[in-house]
């Protein structure tokens, strides 16, 4: 299976932020729901943030926040790391 048949399957339609989690609906029409709390970036977002949404062929892109998802760690259930999106910084002045 090539790269863009891969993606056929997994390439997004649809995104919606509801009742505290990230809703996606994937061409062959499965949804995957995970818990808006795993990406704080994207639960701290604007609502208008939250709505300005690319939808590449494998991942989805909140071009405001310069962050995105790709569909198969969502599909496989994988929590980013805390560490990938740190709350706080040190400053060491």
């Amino acid at each position: 299976m090539n790269e863009m048949t891969l993606y056929r399957f997994v390439r997004p339609t649809a995104v919606e932020i509801r009742d505290g989690s990230l809703w996606v609906t994937l061409e062959d029409e499965r949804i995957i729901s995970t818990p808006l709390y795993w990406y704080p970036w994207l639960e701290d977002a604007t609502p208008d943030q939250q709505r300005h949404v690319e939808l590449l062929p494998d991942a989805v892109y909140w071009p405001d926040l310069e962050e995105g998802l790709e569909v198969e760690g969502m599909l496989r259930g994988i929590r980013p790391s805390p560490s990938a999106h740190p709350t706080h910084t040190i400053d060491n002045a």
